[in-house]
């Protein structure tokens, strides 16, 4: 527990506390007690299914309620470890590869050996869209990927990601849910999306699509996804055989199945405003938005919102949640990832203001799982009074190398695996 201090907190220490207020966050997010409490008192699983970052976590949490069901679990490769009764199996993020098509087969040929009675537990964590790549009939994984790569160079948000993996797929979407019926399933989740919503938490493996189909070739069209040959093909197939397409609302293969969000981003925001409260007392807590939209245009937004409270005289801090995105040139995609963006494209931002901006402030901006895009780093953390290069952060915004310039200026944020995943935290603090 941190110690409270008065109004002249020494600002020297602020970025320290930003770091313990990201690492009180994490531990209110950590599933495995959650997962515990969750799973004690439910029918007795004939089978477990653990899905995505927290895969691990999450199935500790089922053992130490004494779920004893055999199962599968799939995980990243710096989660994976071995856990009794399971067969633990890693696969790559967030591009797909062959170990994940091997274990979406052998999810969907234990799911396919369920009955009447029997009753599944799935226990699903952000990433378990790439972990999971049952390409539909005719697609290869091959062209899963390069749909996959599109995908996370478009600029559109998870949802409308989402949205179209759940159309490539023959698990997701409700599918999963299909195959397993008749039998009970339950499903408790731990939510990396942005409010929330059930369907694209790993693209929805037991939950119906409630996106109309229209809507999906309006986004395809717009990005200009069909430039692939076997993307407009495939959605041709769904516009004359619906039923080939994802699971929809109503349908009676899910009427056995129930779903529960364990925990979100709002518990990490929680935890972390917490903290800041009692290290920094004096700190006014602004409204914060959510994190979404391009990770520049957010950074914008906030130095903004920021700048704006200078005026009022009152030191101030901020407490955000979400995913923003990156829009990337696939030719030259640089390397980063949109919270080392987020916390670059901020900085110079105040950087700019000049004089408008309060003297003192500090931002940190970090993925939840403890990575950030593929590296190796979960975000960036920089404060106002570390020398800035403004040309250079231009230069490495503009190339989307945003990692190699914060590493440079040691101001990278490095926490390791975490075992969660519950999205982005962004902590601002500032102060004349």
């Amino acid at each position: 527990m941190p110690m409270t201090h008065a109004a002249n907190t020494d600002f020297s220490r602020s970025a320290d506390w930003l770091r313990a207020a990201f690492d009180a966050a994490l531990k209110a997010g950590q599933p495995s007690s959650i997962t515990q409490s969750a799973c004690q008192g439910i029918t007795p699983p004939t089978a477990v299914i653990a899905l995505g970052k927290a895969a691990g976590a999450m199935a500790d949490g089922a053992r130490a309620a004494g779920v004893t069901a055999p199962g599968i679990l799939i995980t990243t490769d710096e989660n994976h470890r071995q856990i009794d009764g399971f067969e633990c199996l890693a696969a790559s993020h967030p591009v797909p590869d062959s170990r994940g098509l091997q274990a979406a087969s052998k999810v969907a040929a234990l799911v396919d050996t369920l009955g009447a009675d029997d009753h599944l537990l799935l226990l699903i964590s952000g990433g378990g869209s790439a972990l999971l790549p049952a390409p539909a009939s005719g697609i290869s994984l091959a062209q899963k990927i390069a749909l996959n790569d599109a995908l996370l160079a478009s600029g559109l948000d998870i949802h409308d990601m989402n949205v179209i993996r759940r159309l490539f797929s023959t698990l997701k979407g409700g599918r999963l849910a299909r195959l397993a019926a008749p039998a009970k399933l339950t499903q408790f989740l731990l939510s990396d999306v942005p409010g929330d919503r059930l369907e694209s938490i790993a693209s929805g493996v037991a939950i119906a699509d409630p996106v109309p189909f229209d809507y999906a070739c309006d986004l395809v069209k717009a990005h200009q996804l069909d430039q692939l040959d076997f993307v407009a093909a495939q959605m041709a197939e769904l516009a004359d055989n619906p039923a080939l397409g994802p699971v929809r609302p109503g349908d009676p293969a899910l009427d056995n199945v129930y779903s529960r969000i364990l925990a979100s981003n709002a518990q990490c925001r929680d935890a972390a405003a917490g903290y800041i409260r009692q290290a920094m007392p004096e700190m006014q807590f602004l409204d914060a938005p959510a994190l979404d939209g391009e990770a520049s245009q957010m950074a914008a937004l906030l130095a903004a919102q920021i700048i704006s409270q200078r005026h009022a005289g009152k030191p101030c801090a901020l407490v955000a949640g979400g995913e923003t995105t990156v829009t990337l040139d696939m030719a030259n995609p640089g390397k980063g990832g949109r919270c080392q963006e987020l916390a670059l494209a901020f900085a110079l931002a105040m950087t700019s203001a000049g004089s408008n901006a309060p003297k003192n402030w500090v931002i940190l901006a970090g993925g939840t799982d403890g990575r950030d895009g593929p590296t190796d780093a979960a975000g960036g953390i920089i404060a106002a009074s570390q020398k800035f290069d403004q040309t250079a952060a231009h230069a490495a915004l503009f190339s989307h190398n945003s990692y190699d310039h914060l590493k440079a200026h040691d101001q990278l944020l490095m926490v390791g695996t975490t075992g969660t995943n519950l999205a982005d935290l962004v902590l601002i603090i500032a102060r004349d």
